[in-house]
């Protein structure tokens, strides 16, 4: 029988040395522990086989003497030594200076005049934040997008560092944050740097689509930031409450980037929630686990830091503009506006086209501050450049746009209060006309993307295997964007803040890009790890489906033992990893198929890859270190 005590002490105490012994053990098994040891004391030793049973302060141990002969046998099934932690960074810190200095030799799309809601509205809030005017002069665009990317660019600028190497520093960040956060979930230094090397190089990171000024360049790196962030922190309840620490910081400073980077983040609170849930559960159920108030308040942080950063965007929008918000598209006023227009003439509706033609006329009818925009959006120029200007319908994905745009051009953006106070009175005008019976009408709702209807489900589960293609054969990944179109003043200008090349034409006339053959060799040498991950991602989604068969019988066992294994909190948020993945693949797949009319694109769906990845990388190295330590899941000790 073996009884396990720790005492704390203040101080070695002075002890003579009675006997100097040289020990060597290793690990036959885990689950249940199967020990040898040998032990020199002078010119004698000793050999022994340990076997201990399932427990933790108390628990039945067996010993059994070995002859020399047998030890060394056994010794020969031990697994081999596992890579040291030193090692284990540096081999890790390679791989990262290695892909930062391939991807040092993309270069960026720059075509100003083509995208001035996306990279040209980035572009001018990050000069006008460098110049110290915020996001600059007040118009329908100012605060038309959650615009934390103009900031980066901004930071970058000040820096002098070239944004396509400062996106990847970012994603490498992330992936370093993963590799420390699973110290506490797997077994092996082995296996971490696998997960740590899968991630890291996720073709998605250098596809052609981060070579673009636009906010997709860092946001799937903060969501993985964000992810690893909290399962370094929920995973370390048996460690001093500090260790966490470092995490809940990198957690709550990246929710709060990712937050005001992109305006879906609704996505992720999934996650969020279910990985604390897991925390709180392990906190409050095992007994064992010390200074548990100290841990509750270092839930704190992260709130504040992600509610801090937010707030503090928030009041620099007030300072500047009046408005304590994060953006104007995602404020209350123009997401009810937005719902009123889409709740009128609701058998109306089809897929891309959320408010008709049939159905604006009619409104103009009810709605008085409505009317104020037809002359300037029922017109040619508006159809052609959000819509079809044969049949004057408006396309779901742009119907915000237009109408934003409309509102601007009739006088109602001259300052943040006069658009609130516009879009609050269309919300207002419509909505009291549906409920009197004066428009058919569906249920009051706030949006500005399409209600969900059954006639949908179809296209979107299409829609979502078209993803699940692009997604396992690693589309859209060249490490290339095609070529700029801009003056050469423009060309030199964005060159100039952005600390990097952009494309050029290999010949005259051409739309043909130019690559020097530096650039090819490294463009070469990125395509031939997509391709290595293409082939390795099916033996690491077999792999991981074998791990899960295993594990999960096992973690049924260990729970109605109240013994769960030790990596189960671990192994449960790496699957969070996974399922947020599929939740967002399955967001854009409704997108898609009822609002955005145009074929798939992996900007989209970027910020899934990594953490999908991830997940398979984390099953199969489960897999890989169950069978060289031919041991099941331990138990907690």
């Amino acid at each position: 029988m073996e009884i396990a005590r720790k005492f704390l002490l203040s101080g070695f105490p002075d002890l003579p040395e009675l006997e100097r012994a040289e020990v060597f053990q290793g690990y036959l098994g885990i689950s249940p522990e199967v020990r040898i040891r040998s032990k020199r004391v002078g010119e004698a030793e000793t050999y022994r086989l340990c076997f201990k049973g399932e427990g933790s302060l108390v628990r039945e141990e067996i010993e059994l003497d070995l002859d020399k002969a047998t030890f060394e046998s056994l010794k020969k099934l031990l697994p081999k030594r596992d890579l040291r932690a030193r090692w284990l960074w540096v081999l890790a810190l390679a791989l990262t200076a290695v892909k930062l200095g391939l991807c040092s030799f993309q270069l960026i799309v720059a075509s100003p005049d083509l995208s001035p809601i996306d990279d040209t509205l980035m572009f001018n809030l990050a000069k006008s934040i460098s110049a110290g005017n915020w996001l600059g002069e007040y118009d329908w665009l100012t605060l038309g997008k959650h615009s934390f990317y103009a900031l980066w660019l901004a930071f970058l600028n000040l820096l002098h560092v070239n944004i396509v190497v400062g996106g990847q520093a970012l994603f490498a960040v992330s992936c370093l944050v993963l590799l420390a956060a699973l110290k506490p979930v797997m077994r092996t230094n082995w296996g971490r740097l696998f997960v740590f090397a899968v991630t890291l190089y996720t073709p998605a990171s250098w596809a052609e689509n981060t070579l673009r000024v636009y906010r997709d360049n860092i946001y799937p790196s903060l969501v993985l930031l964000a992810l690893a962030g909290l399962l370094g922190a929920f995973t370390r309840f048996r460690e001093k409450p500090l260790r966490a620490l470092p995490y809940y910081v990198a957690a709550g400073l990246s929710l709060a980037a990712a937050w005001l980077c992109h305006e879906d983040n609704a996505l992720l609170l999934p996650f969020v929630l279910c990985a604390a849930a897991v925390y709180l559960a392990y906190l409050f159920l095992d007994k064992s686990i010390a200074h548990k108030k100290s841990r509750l308040a270092l839930l704190l942080v992260p709130l504040a830091l992600w509610g801090g950063g937010i707030a503090a965007w928030c009041g620099m929008n007030y300072k500047y503009y009046g408005r304590f918000i994060i953006s104007d598209f995602t404020s209350s006023e123009f997401n009810d506006a937005m719902g009123a227009l889409s709740r009128a003439y609701p058998d109306d509706q089809k897929r891309y086209e959320l408010i008709p033609l049939s159905t604006r006329l009619a409104l103009y009818e009810v709605s008085p501050t409505f009317a104020k925009l037809q002359d300037v959006l029922e017109t040619p120029e508006m159809y052609n450049g959000y819509g079809d200007p044969e049949t004057g319908e408006l396309n779901s994905g742009g119907i915000h746009w237009v109408l934003r745009k409309a509102a601007w051009t009739a006088g109602y953006y001259d300052t943040a209060q006069d658009a609130e106070n516009f879009w609050r009175a269309v919300a207002d005008e419509i909505n009291a006309a549906c409920d009197a019976g004066l428009v058919p009408a569906g249920r009051r709702h706030s949006g500005v993307f399409s209600p969900i209807k059954a006639e949908y489900v179809a296209p979107t589960i299409g829609k979502f295997f078209d993803e699940v293609k692009v997604f396992v054969l690693f589309e859209q990944t060249e490490p290339t964007q095609i070529l700029s179109i801009a003056r050469p003043d423009q060309t030199e200008e964005w060159e100039s803040y952005l600390h990097c090349q952009s494309t050029i034409a290999a010949q005259a006339n051409t739309d043909l890009p130019y690559f020097a053959p530096l650039n090819q060799i490294a463009y070469k040498l990125l395509n031939l790890v997509t391709w290595v991950q293409r082939i390795l991602l099916w033996p690491m989604l077999l792999l991981t489906v074998l791990w899960l068969v295993r594990y999960a019988p096992a973690c049924v066992r260990g729970l109605k033992k109240k013994q769960p294994p030790a990596d189960l909190a671990g192994s449960v948020l790496m699957l969070g990893f996974f399922l947020t993945g599929l939740l967002r693949m399955a967001a854009i797949a409704y997108l898609l198929a009822v609002t955005l009319s145009f074929d798939l694109y992996l900007m989209y769906l970027s910020a899934a890859c990594a953490p999908m990845l991830a997940f398979l990388a984390y099953g199969t190295a489960k897999w890989f270190e169950g069978h060289a330590l031919s041991a099941s899941p331990y138990s907690l000790k």
